[in-house]
C-alpha cells in the first residue's frame, strides 16, 4: 500500500490477481462497513454505477453465496457452483451472471487477521471455461488480509486527501528531520485540539512528534 485512493488500489490489485487467477471480465470490488457488513461502495472497470437489480438481490434475494454470508463465515470464500452443490441454475445470481456473460462465480471476504472484513472481491468465469480450482481459492484467501489492509488504508487516505466533512481525517507527512513535508486540507482543525502546537508558526505539537 501506497498511500493510493481506493480506485488506484483496486485497479493495481487487478493487474496483479489477472496473472494469478484467469477470469472473465474485471473483478467486481466491493468495501463493507465492518459492524454491519453492508456494502459501502462498488468498483468494477467499465461498470459506471452499481445495477440496482444486483443491489436488491443481495438484500433480499435470499440467494446462496451472497457477499454478506461469505464475510461471516468461517473460510471467508465461497464460489456459487460449491453453494448450490453443483447446480448453480438453482442460484438466481447465476442467471443475473449469465446475463452478463458470467457463469462461475468467486466472493472472497477481505478479513483482517482480527477478523474485521472491510470488503470482498467477486470473480467471474464464462461458460465452459476451467472451475475456479483449491489454488486460486487459497491464493485469494492467502491475499485476503493485505487486500483488507489496503482497503482500509485508501478509505482513510481518499477521505484525508479529499475530505467531505469537518471532522474528516487529517494526514500529516513529516521527514526525517521532523519537518512538515506535506499535510491534507483542514489539518489545522485538528491540531489546534492538541496542546503546545502552533500551526500558524509552523510548530507541530509534541504528540505528532511522539507518534511519528
Amino acid at each position: 500500500m501506497r498511500g493510493h485512493d481506493l480506485v488506484t488500489f483496486w485497479q493495481e490489485c487487478t493487474e496483479v490477481i489477472e496473472t494469478a487467477i484467469p477470469h472473465y471480465d474485471r473483478p467486481c470490488w466491493y468495501t463493507l462497513d465492518p459492524a454491519s457488513l453492508l456494502i459501502t461502495s462498488h468498483f468494477h472497470e467499465g461498470l459506471s454505477v452499481f445495477p440496482p437489480e444486483a443491489l436488491k438481490h443481495e438484500y433480499y434475494g435470499g440467494d446462496v453465496n451472497q457477499i454478506s454470508d461469505v464475510a461471516r463465515s468461517k473460510p471467508g470464500i465461497s464460489t456459487l457452483h460449491e453453494a448450490t452443490g453443483g447446480d448453480p441454475s438453482s442460484s438466481p445470481a447465476w442467471h443475473m451472471n449469465m446475463a452478463m456473460g458470467g457463469d462461475q462465480e468467486m466472493i472472497a471476504a477481505m478479513r483482517t487477521g482480527t477478523g474485521e472484513v472491510w470488503g470482498a472481491i467477486g470473480l467471474y468465469r464464462a461458460p465452459n471455461e476451467p472451475v475456479f480450482d483449491g489454488n486460486e481459492k487459497a491464493f485469494l484467501k492467502a491475499i485476503a488480509p493485505d487486500l483488507a489492509a489496503g482497503a482500509r488504508t485508501a478509505l482513510l487516505v481518499g477521505e484525508a486527501s479529499d475530505p467531505q466533512w469537518p471532522d474528516s481525517p487529517g494526514l500529516v507527512v513529516l521527514s526525517a528531520d521532523g519537518n512538515v513535508e506535506s499535510a491534507t486540507p483542514g489539518i489545522e482543525r485538528w491540531l489546534s485540539d492538541l496542546p503546545d502546537g502552533d500551526w500558524d508558526a509552523g510548530k507541530l505539537p509534541s504528540a505528532v512528534h511522539a507518534v511519528a
